[in-house]
């Protein structure tokens, strides 16, 4: 990789960390070849980082060149200083994992080393892609940037649910069992899917494609607007009385292209030669069958709404409008991401809302079409974080 392709890697990640809340200070790096890496400075808001400040290093140098010669699996390293994180790390002990997307990344715990020396991360990043550095922050190192800027924001995420959380009377960690399945699935199976460069084109219609490119560039505003990151989350449209469109597994969602929407049987979850879909394509089929009024769905991994599933925690709707549109936002019971149960247990918790918690995993709306659903998991949020007492 030369020093343009680096660069335009670099100004493409820092788009994710673009302040609407909070503001994040640190630092990125990124292995060009076995000589040099290009690194952001020194430590700043990420979201204020121009290319100005981009740095070519020695790989001899420094204590994240040090980091890259070690590990050759390594490739992009970010450092990240928040409020939550900072007060999160320093808990005496490590913090039990109480998001499905966090251990996919790093287990049953979210570990905390005692200062950022080399040896520190490098011996923490043997289990997982990331990390707190006590009173310091969180560092994630991982085999490509996207990968390590995920990381970091869902870190965070597990470091608000820690703290906010305290309102709703802490958090409910996950069965180290169960975390240990859902990170040999991330690394194992879910990273690896979808990993064609393109796909077998499937012939539509003119309101089909109007529907595929909603789904896109709703997909993009998820993640613009903090309701998911990395290509967690999905969303589904009906299409007709027999199939939906839903967004294709671990893609992600600034890459997805029209033919990469998947078209899939309603009643039968089978899609032919098409791209993989969402793995909570069983939920979205059982709810459009369930609810006649049901014709687009997001499911969210949004901050606040993460903070209510880590808790087991739903919360009633105030504001008359939303409240007569969609209901409270009631919790499901626990069940395995992906699963029949899931589907079941959600339309069962739908039949008197539109809104809903899942423990320990996010949130899911549905409605009468994209702009509306999404509006309604945009205002949800902003209730949740509300609630919560985020600044």
């Amino acid at each position: 990789m030369d020093y343009d392709q680096g660069s335009l890697q670099l100004t493409n990640a820092l788009k994710g960390f673009h302040g609407k809340f909070k503001k994040m200070y640190g630092q990125m790096a990124l292995r060009l070849d076995d000589a040099t890496y290009l690194t952001t400075g020194g430590n700043k808001p990420l979201s204020d980082i121009t290319e100005d400040y981009y740095e070519l290093c020695d790989i001899k140098s420094g204590d994240l060149g040090e980091i890259f010669r070690k590990r050759q699996d390594i490739n992009a390293i970010v450092f990240g200083c928040s409020y939550d994180s900072v007060e999160a790390s320093e808990s005496a002990e490590d913090i039990p994992v109480s998001l499905e997307d966090m251990a996919m990344i790093s287990g049953a715990t979210l570990k905390i080393i005692p200062d950022a020396s080399p040896a520190n991360i490098l011996s923490a990043m043997d289990e997982s892609g990331v990390c707190l550095i006590r009173g310091i922050g969180l560092i994630a190192a991982c085999d490509n940037l996207k990968k390590t800027v995920a990381a970091v924001q869902l870190a965070e995420k597990q470091c608000e649910a820690v703290n906010h959380g305290l309102i709703l009377g802490g958090t409910k960690a996950l069965s180290p069992e169960y975390a240990a399945v859902s990170r040999n699935s991330f690394l194992n199976d879910y990273t690896k899917r979808n990993e064609d460069d393109s796909v077998a084109f499937v012939g539509f219609d003119e309101d089909e494609f109007a529907l595929r490119n909603q789904l896109i560039e709703y997909g993009k505003d998820l993640v613009r607007k903090d309701l998911s990151y990395g290509s967690w989350g999905n969303l589904s449209v009906k299409l007709n009385d027999d199939e939906m469109l839903i967004t294709p597994s671990s893609m992600d969602y600034f890459e997805i292209k029209i033919e990469d929407i998947v078209r899939v049987n309603i009643h039968t979850l089978e899609y032919g030669d098409q791209r993989m879909p969402s793995s909570e394509a069983p939920m979205h089929a059982a709810i459009y069958e369930k609810f006649s009024d049901a014709s687009a769905i997001i499911h969210t991994h949004s901050n606040a709404i993460s903070v209510f599933a880590a808790c087991h925690a739903g919360f009633a709707i105030e504001e008359p409008s939303l409240k007569e549109l969609i209901g409270d936002v009631l919790l499901t019971r626990p069940a395995p991401a992906g699963s029949d149960e899931l589907a079941h247990v959600v339309c069962e918790t739908l039949s008197d809302t539109h809104a809903c918690v899942i423990p320990n995993h996010g949130a899911l709306f549905y409605g009468p079409s994209l702009d509306v659903v999404f509006a309604i998991a945009e205002a949800v949020e902003m209730r949740a974080r509300n609630l919560l007492h985020f600044n």
